[in-house]
């Protein structure tokens, strides 16, 4: 479900701003370091954002409108092209996961858990935020942010639902729907299985340089960076938003069903026990390359129609999948894989190294280079194509500094992966999609949060790194 609930000012707003970056990037020549394509691309990218960011049309509709352009522009040389992100395994991957929140929602697991919880908050519903926050962080240090993310998204219309919460009025709404996906991203800075942003930053890094990071060192250098910021994050979530009561009668219902549900039922069980198989085998996948994570999310998929199995209808997963949010993944991954095509990436990363940073010394020069590549990856966010351009550089420059290239590699993985200013990325459109809060709201609770990610990276990072003799 998407929130349209915009004036037409904002939305002819949105449209002039998107035209003007278009046909400015048409009418701008090729540069010796940038081609056309990769300049029209930059364009397209940024009209995309401005299209979102006003809610102009809906989410799927711009991401093909986008779609559509780069071929009529010479961007690309096919309509294939312009679709190829669409068979990324990734895309699939995301696909695949929405039969969770569904399989979940038929059982009585979120009502038990749901109930529990709340004999710690009570009415008071920022700390109901901050359980939910704790919670998806800590299932997030070992299981990736997608699936973590979809799991308690569940668990939360749950609540949402009995308390009558509107989509785009409630503020505990926005509050969950905000918060969850952020303390995703938080949690999964612990642990290389947190993110499969830390596995491809560790391996860009044995690579380069033949040096490892084991879990238990990252473990010590991730968590309490998790640990700092998930209550930071939902500190200004709840103070900006400020989440309304619930109504002890709200509470009430769900307390009955949890009373009413002490039996486990055979369909719970199978629920329960696929849920689980597939965060182990997610978890291996981090080290046994063969369990593809996409291969186990769409096997596990299969497995639910199976006879004796029975989780799913076909129809019931295919109401569960916000295409519109789908489209826009696939948007997305073929806008990542053209501007590095078109040297747009490479260029963004030369004008950063060239523009006189290092000569800040070293904590300066990470504070800005990491809040660039943030900004970067909060527009563009072409997380895997990031790490493959700015890890080689920025072990080089720390190289010059006397500095282990654990930093660089912790560093950027974790910014790449902490994205908490604009719904963009995949993780946290997956909560955008149900249309409780915008682009704005995101933005707002996520500035501090941004500020202190990137502070805690540059002190943090390479004293415990030389402390650890990493």
């Amino acid at each position: 479900m998407e929130s349209l609930e915009v004036s037409p000012q904002k939305r002819l707003v949105g449209i002039v701003l998107a035209l003007l970056c278009i046909v400015t990037s048409v009418l701008l020549p090729a540069t010796e370091t940038l081609s056309h394509a990769g300049i029209m691309t930059l364009g397209l990218l940024l009209a995309l954002v401005m299209l979102w960011m006003t809610n102009t049309l809906p989410l799927g509709a711009i991401a093909l409108l986008i779609l559509v352009l780069l071929p009529l522009l010479g961007v690309v040389t096919s309509f294939g092209a312009a679709f190829s992100g669409f068979s990324s395994p990734a895309l699939f991957f995301i696909i695949s996961i929405f039969a969770l929140p569904a399989v979940m929602q038929k059982t009585q697991w979120g009502v038990r858990i749901i109930a529990r919880l709340l004999t710690w908050t009570g009415t008071n519903t920022r700390r109901l935020v901050l359980g939910f926050m704790a919670a998806t962080a800590l299932v997030s240090t070992v299981m990736s942010d997608s699936p973590t993310t979809v799991l308690f998204l569940g668990f939360a219309m749950t609540i949402l639902k009995a308390s009558n919460a509107r989509p785009g009025h409630s503020n505990l709404g926005k509050c969950l729907m905000i918060g969850i996906p952020v303390a995703s991203v938080t949690g999964g800075i612990a642990t290389p299985a947190g993110s499969s942003f830390n596995v491809v930053a560790m391996n860009l890094m044995q690579q380069i340089t033949g040096q490892t990071i084991s879990f238990f060192d990252w473990m010590i250098i991730g968590l309490p960076v998790a640990i700092i910021l998930t209550p930071i994050s939902w500190f200004f979530i709840t103070r900006i938003l400020k989440p309304e009561p619930i109504k002890e009668s709200s509470f009430e219902e769900i307390r009955a069903e949890a009373s009413a549900a002490k039996k486990v039922s055979v369909y719970d069980i199978k629920a329960l026990l696929m849920i689980v198989l597939l965060i182990v085998l997610w978890i291996l996948s981090n080290w046994i390359p063969v369990l593809n994570v996409s291969a186990v999310a769409l096997l596990g998929l299969t497995v639910m129609f199976l006879p004796g199995i029975d989780l799913l209808t076909w129809k019931e997963f295919q109401n569960a999948v916000p295409w519109g949010i789908v489209i826009m993944c696939g948007a997305i991954m073929t806008l990542g894989n053209v501007v590095q095509e078109t040297g747009g990436a490479q260029w963004m990363a030369d004008v950063f190294m060239d523009s006189g940073v290092t000569s800040l010394g070293f904590v300066g020069s990470v504070i800005v280079l990491m809040t660039l590549v943030y900004i970067l990856h909060t527009i563009c966010p072409i997380g895997v194509a990031i790490l493959g351009i700015f890890i080689p550089i920025f072990i080089t420059l720390c190289a010059g500094f006397g500095v282990s290239p654990a930093v660089p590699t912790i560093s950027l993985a974790i910014v790449v992966a902490g994205n908490m200013l604009l719904p963009v990325n995949p993780v946290v459109m997956l909560t955008y999609q149900e249309g409780y809060y915008r682009f704005g709201d995101m933005f707002k609770t996520g500035i501090v949060p941004a500020a202190a990610l990137i502070l805690l990276i540059a002190l943090w990072v390479p004293f415990i790194v030389g402390v650890l003799g990493i």
